[in-house]
């Protein structure tokens, strides 16, 4: 059985849909390893815009400048729209990639204040699959 003890510290919940002022309507979660590497959440609204997530990559090197920032994106779900969990990874020429993921396999890693934190709009129950 895993404990509290084992997974990252949430150093940084903004308040949803407040987040990246530039991007506008994102929520920001950052946990911290003890190996100095911060793994981040964004989601809301804003984070879907073009260059959101190119901006957000930018905004957590420059505000964590000696941290390895693992970025990840939560696309709350609503009666539109189907939740999803993304692992976003920058390539060399600065462009993005991201690949869904299950929101539990997320939650193995960062622990129970992922989903503690999510964005109360968010009608997914937690799951956030693909």
């Amino acid at each position: 059985m895993t404990g509290e003890d084992s997974f990252p510290k949430l150093i940084r919940a903004e308040a949803p849909w407040q987040g990246l002022g530039v991007l506008g309507g994102v929520h920001i979660r950052v946990w911290r390893w003890e190996s100095g590497r911060l793994t981040a959440v964004i989601s809301g609204p804003g984070a879907m815009t073009r260059g959101a997530y190119e901006e957000a990559f930018a905004r957590l090197r420059t505000e964590y400048p000696h941290e390895t920032v693992d970025l990840f994106h939560h696309h709350p779900g609503d009666w539109i729209d189907m939740a999803f969990y993304a692992a976003l990874t920058e390539a060399d020429d600065g462009s993005v990639t991201r690949t869904q993921i299950i929101g539990d396999t997320l939650a193995q890693r960062l622990g129970p204040s992922l989903y503690a934190t999510e964005d109360p709009e968010d009608e997914s129950v937690g799951w956030g699959g693909p």
